[in-house]
């Protein structure tokens, strides 16, 4: 009797166990959907990455990304939010609920994994590790910045990149590390280093916002890395992350089958199963998720698929003008891959 009583307690915590983290796993969600409002985290030092317009509606490539979101749970393209969220802070914002997701400005690494309480969902896009320069009279590369110091956040990615391209190509370049993109970026502006080094999409927002009108300054030719950007959340909410990323891939799977803004109505009534599952013709699978079976639909008629989304944020029709190159389709040549739904 002991040995069974003994028996049944051990099966009642388990189960208690199994479901209390189940109910974890699940929290994210159902946190989001009694709150009304997805929270995206953000670099807003860069206005490509989110900023309010003059009418204060949100705009950027993680805005957009956010709006989907929203779009997919609540039926609504506005119950979004961005927030001012550094590298160094998304594990923190993440496991205070602070933010539900962290978008750009997003790298990861072993070192990321094992030490922090965050996971990533999936590539938002991959980024380029550039020089912003001090301008030479006559420099065009780096070659004129041979035995230059460079403003760089120590520890970091982006420190181990430099320090590798200076060995290669025998620069003798000279790290001047900081704990802090910020402290950083403040160093190159007060010119204690001719050289700044970081993602082109961050370089690049310095360079229109602070010296539009001089050449003081200048985003030097060369690549030392290319570093993918993740979407993150945290590591105990594997639904929200599967949720974050069957809609992520929905909306490059809608610019793989050439479903844009300007066409996405003559696509209804398709016969291509994926198709039917993606746009909510067979509203089974996204009603599995807990998500809106019309969302894709809707929020392509509003922002577009993947490669409008990028085009208009950060390539071809914004101010960056970043050519697409590693963040192409795999169709099209780009390292970008997609998922059938089904």
């Amino acid at each position: 009797m002991t040995l069974l009583r003994f028996s049944l307690c051990f099966l009642w915590f388990s189960l208690i166990n199994t479901v209390s983290a189940q109910a974890a796993a699940d929290a994210g969600l159902r946190y989001i959907q009694t709150r009304g409002q997805v929270r995206c985290g953000t670099d807003l030092n860069s206005k490509y990455y989110a900023h309010k317009d003059e009418d204060g509606f949100w705009r950027g490539f993680d805005a957009d990304i956010c709006k989907a979101i929203s779009q997919a749970i609540f039926n609504r393209s506005d119950r979004f939010t961005m927030v001012d969220v550094r590298p160094e802070g998304i594990t923190r914002a993440l496991s205070t609920n602070k933010i539900d997701v962290m978008l750009s400005s997003a790298p990861f690494s072993a070192g990321t994994e094992i030490s922090f309480k965050s996971m990533p969902v999936d590539i938002l896009y991959y980024d380029q590790q550039m020089f912003l320069a001090r301008r030479i009279e006559g420099a065009s590369s780096m070659e004129a910045y041979k035995g230059s110091k460079v403003c760089v956040i120590s520890d970091s990615a982006d420190f181990y990149n430099l320090q590798n391209y200076s060995n290669k190509y025998k620069l003798d370049l000279i790290p001047l590390p900081f704990k802090l993109q910020q402290r950083a970026t403040e160093a190159f502006l007060l010119k204690r280093c001719p050289l700044l080094t970081g993602n082109s999409i961050y370089l690049k927002n310095i360079l229109t916002s602070r010296f539009e009108n001089s050449d003081e300054v200048m985003l030097l030719p060369e690549s030392i890395a290319i570093k993918p950007m993740y979407a993150i959340v945290a590591k105990d909410n594997n639904t929200l992350r599967i949720i974050i990323k069957w809609i992520f891939n929905a909306l490059k799977l809608a610019e793989e089958h050439g479903i844009t803004s300007q066409n996405v109505k003559i696509n209804i009534g398709t016969k291509d199963l994926s198709l039917q599952n993606l746009l909510g013709d067979n509203p089974a699978l996204w009603t599995k998720f807990g998500l809106n079976p019309n969302w894709l639909r809707k929020s392509i008629e509003d922002i577009g698929n993947y490669g409008e989304i990028y085009e208009r944020n950060l390539g071809a029709d914004s101010p960056l003008a970043i050519e697409r190159n590693e963040n192409r389709l795999i169709k099209d040549n780009g390292l970008i891959s997609v998922q059938p739904f089904l």
